[in-house]
């Protein structure tokens, strides 16, 4: 009678969770999900700008290295946490270009879980779209954004409110969402 008792109770059990592996998977790989409707500002998502002066600066980026020496302060300004292993980075990496050049000065860039040679390396060969550059080696500053993922992007106001968050690449319905962000964070 023991046995057939256990038996039953690892039957369940074990369709429980195949059933609960299973949702939970459909939830998370659901193509229906759109990276737009991520929060763009709430209280909680508010980044801590305070840690930018404890980025490592990339090798051949040491005078960009500064992030608060470089930070605008005559109007918004945009943060971007970027990767040279991260491939949805590169979708992005025209854009930015393309963004740096018509708003100089504008774009803040922080390699995230990177070593700084290897960012250096992919600024160089890619680009460098970026007024100042650094490595957040040690993560603190993803703490403090609440960074969910590279690539991730931050516009804030020039007092550093933040004005819109793109929790993956600047491309589609989260370029056109932070282009009109940016529009309307003009002076």
């Amino acid at each position: 009678m023991t046995r057939i008792f256990l038996r039953l109770a690892i039957i369940g059990l074990g369709t429980a969770s195949i059933l609960l592996v299973g949702s939970l998977l459909w939830f998370g790989l659901n193509p229906q999900r759109d990276p737009a409707q991520f929060p763009i500002q709430t209280a909680a998502l508010t980044p801590d700008l305070s840690a930018l002066d404890q980025a490592t600066p990339l090798p051949g980026y040491e005078a960009l290295g500064d992030l608060v020496a470089n930070t605008p302060t005559d109007g918004p300004f945009v943060v971007n946490f970027f990767a040279s292993w991260c491939q949805p980075c590169r979708l992005e990496h025209p854009y930015l270009l393309a963004f740096a050049q018509a708003h100089p000065g504008r774009l803040l860039g922080l390699a995230y879980r990177d070593d700084p040679l290897a960012s250096a390396q992919y600024l160089n060969s890619d680009g460098n779209p970026y007024a100042a550059v650094a490595s957040d080696t040690d993560s603190l500053n993803a703490l403090n954004f609440g960074l969910t993922g590279v690539p991730e992007t931050f516009l804030f106001d020039t007092d550093g409110s933040l004005l819109f968050r793109s929790p993956g690449p600047l491309v589609g319905a989260l370029r056109s969402q932070f282009e009109q962000a940016w529009e309307a964070a003009q002076p």
